[in-house]
């Protein structure tokens, strides 16, 4: 199998959120005639409605500069697939993934009929989904590549996403809010126990109860996520309650941040990714790191500030150009949106910015739009190229009271050349609203570069 076919394969399963089937039993099985990978090195599984895949970029980058050999599994990728599995921060290949797609491939083929005898003994239900091929190709990978620890973004919900069958080290809640509500509930409690589910019961009780982190303050997350840990036998630490910090922004809104506990000693760091938000990303990465520290993994304070400020995690408030500037994020929720307002309110000027916006249409898009698009003079309403993607004109349906800013384009390149045209040198271009709008930016911006 070649990458082309191994891609044709992958999309053949359908979209990821469109076609998810949530449950553990599948991949536990696919997993267990590949010989459970996912058991063969310890790791960190994080959970949460935004901030997750920040986490586990600050966690990574720090186990790097430490020098562990990381592992780094994380959804969705903005340009190429194989963003989602890194070891040591450099992407899997193009031929190692489309190597290992074909083991995965052949092994489901022989579990849904074939007369094999190591495959007998196992069955299964139907055909995995997307995302779970590619979670048991990341955790192929790192055991082959040796890894001493992987760090697992959680997909969607927890208590039965595809990653949720390791037996982590730590586990981690980021924060919880309202999001993917047809698959985890429309209550907050709802989907607060769907990402408590990472949270489990340790196999033996001579095993070590499991550390989790908390890093939401919200009062029924909170007493939802504590219910679980005594359910289980965990020990849950909220991030807020051992910590002093001091957080102070700088004009682009990237915040030099001090923090002490009764662990550890004061740290001062720049974390390097915008907004106010990341500084509960950064508090809630130190507190796992802690943990870890206790669990037998050495680590240094110096190396925690190096590491935290040299992460890199692309499509997050990322700068891209300056003249104008051009300013990337995801904001697919209600939650990311008010980060991304409350960032504009503090750091631009409310009235200089011309808005790139597209979603997908399973997305709260009219509360999303409806606190993104007061922020700007300008909206270029467009779609990204792929069949979750909201039509531009169903979007400004949703909207009608900013009739007189929208303008509509069929691509989020052709939107980003009449944003150009629209904006001044002083102006900013917002692009929000989804990461794949993000993602297909990104990748036509690396192409002008190339050209």
């Amino acid at each position: 199998m070649d990458h082309s076919e191994a891609l044709g394969y992958l999309y053949s399963l359908g979209n990821e959120v469109l076609t998810a089937k949530l449950g553990l039993r599948n991949i536990s099985v696919l997993l267990k005639y590949l010989g459970e990978p996912q058991k063969k090195y310890p790791s960190i599984l994080i959970a949460g409605t935004n901030g997750k895949g920040s986490v586990a970029a600050f966690l990574e980058s720090v186990l790097r500069n430490h020098g562990y050999r990381t592992g780094l599994y994380t959804s969705p990728h903005l340009v190429r697939i194989e963003e989602r599995i890194r070891v040591d921060g450099t992407m899997i290949s193009a031929q190692d993934f489309a190597r290992l797609t074909g083991t995965v491939r052949d092994a489901v083929r022989l579990l849904m009929g074939s007369s094999d005898d190591k495959a007998e003994s196992l069955q299964l239900d139907r055909h995995p989904t997307y995302f779970e091929m590619v979670t048991a190709i990341a955790f192929l990978y790192f055991a082959e590549q040796g890894v001493d620890l992987a760090t697992l973004e959680v997909g969607l919900g927890g208590r039965l996403d595809a990653t949720n069958v390791v037996e982590p080290l730590v586990a981690i809640i980021t924060n919880v809010d309202y999001d993917h509500e047809k698959y985890l509930g429309s209550r907050l409690e709802e989907i607060a126990a769907e990402k408590a589910g990472i949270i489990k019961p340790r196999a033996t009780l001579l095993e070590q109860p499991l550390p989790v982190v908390l890093g939401s303050g919200n009062p029924t997350v909170r007493e939802i996520v504590q219910r679980q840990c005594q359910l289980s036998g965990a020990q849950m630490t909220c991030i807020l309650d051992d910590m002093k910090f001091d957080a102070k922004p700088n004009a682009t809104g990237e915040f030099r941040l001090k923090y002490s506990s009764s662990r550890w000693a004061e740290i001062d760091l720049k974390i390097p990714l915008p907004g106010k938000h990341q500084v509960l990303n950064v508090l809630t990465s130190i507190r796992a790191l802690e943990i870890l520290a206790e669990k037998g993994f050495p680590i240094d304070q110096k190396l925690v500030k190096q590491g935290i400020e040299e992460t890199h995690w692309p499509g997050r408030l990322e700068i891209v150009d300056l003249c104008p500037r051009i300013v990337l994020d995801g904001a697919h929720n209600p939650a990311a949106a008010k980060c991304i307002r409350d960032y504009v309110h503090h750091f631009l000027p409310t009235r200089s910015i011309v808005m790139i916006f597209g979603a997908m249409r399973d997305k709260s898009i009219a509360e999303i739009a409806g606190q993104l698009f007061p922020l700007a003079k300008k909206i270029i309403l467009t779609r990204a190229e792929t069949e979750r993607a909201a039509e531009p004109m169903d979007i400004a349906r949703l909207l009608p009271e900013f009739d007189s800013l929208y303008r509509f384009t069929r691509s989020p390149e052709e939107a980003l050349d009449l944003a150009r045209e629209l904006a001044s040198d002083e102006d900013t271009i917002l692009v929000v609203g989804s990461l794949f709008v993000i993602g297909d930016l990104r990748r036509h911006l690396k192409s002008a570069v190339v050209a």
